[in-house]
């Protein structure tokens, strides 16, 4: 029996306005430990201190994305998926390399 913790790893994004971030994660080791319609994090085993939080409300797309080699991270909002979802994969590209 898989633990809760594996369950959302491994257990299809909710969100569907995502599904193209969660791919981009996935295919570089990274998992989901929170899966919402409203709230998605990924991180990676061995580094969970880094987290790129995706968090929804009524009329924004709040995002937090770690800086790298720090232990700071950058909150900003975005008013479309499709922006929100563009800068993310952005920052984390930059953060992975």
């Amino acid at each position: 029996m898989l633990s809760r913790e594996q369950q959302t790893t491994i257990q299809p994004i909710k969100n569907k306005g995502f599904v193209d971030l969660d791919a981009v994660f996935t295919e570089n080791g990274w998992h989901k430990v929170k899966n919402e319609l409203d709230h998605i994090i990924f991180t990676k085993f061995g580094i969970e201190s880094d987290q790129f939080e995706i968090h929804l409300d009524k009329t924004q797309v709040h995002v937090v994305v770690p800086l790298k080699n720090s232990s700071f991270a950058y909150s900003t909002s975005f008013k479309s998926y499709f922006e929100a979802s563009e800068y993310v994969e952005e920052r984390f590209n930059e953060f992975i390399l």
